[in-house]
């Protein structure tokens, strides 16, 4: 049913709530449905554009440590087993910030439980997303992303 519908047939219906309940539905509904592309020249036109969860867009993330995190969800694909194991400086570069900026940005989304890191000697570290389950408490933010400025960001086999 469609939403003119049901706001023209709300006088005939004796039980309210179930409008209410049926239109906040159908409200829902239309929301939450991904935009496609009109254009349908392209396959990569016709793939729904993602959307960024509110606790993800309200939890304090700078623009540096939010792209970075965007970054990191494309390479694991979205998903907590997958891996994201890029050169830093070609990270950074993708990423439009500096190498130093990045290893920041990094530490303070490891540090907070957003992505886990593993080290590998010789090798490219390794970036997984976390549960939101590790996730600290955004109000502690700050205080992370202070102690990762004044720490010193150790030179990894990345660069």
């Amino acid at each position: 049913m469609h939403l003119k519908h049901m706001l023209s047939d709300k006088n005939h219906q004796n039980d309210e709530e179930d409008l209410d309940e049926s239109l906040i539905k159908e409200i829902n509904d239309l929301v939450q449905q991904p935009v496609h592309p009109t254009n349908k020249n392209s396959q990569n036109d016709l793939q729904p554009l993602p959307v960024v969860h509110s606790d993800l867009d309200e939890y304090g993330l700078d623009p540096y440590e939010f792209r970075l995190y965007a970054h990191v969800v494309r390479r694991t694909g979205g998903k907590l087993n997958g891996q994201c194991f890029a050169k830093l400086k070609k990270t950074a570069e993708i990423c439009y910030m500096s190498v130093r900026k990045a290893q920041y940005a990094l530490k303070t989304l490891c540090d907070a439980g957003l992505i886990l890191k593993e080290q590998r000697r010789g090798r490219t570290d390794v970036y997984r997303l976390a549960p939101k389950s590790n996730w600290k408490p955004k109000e502690e933010l700050k205080q992370i992303r202070q102690k990762a400025k004044e720490s010193k960001v150790e030179d990894s086999e990345e660069e």
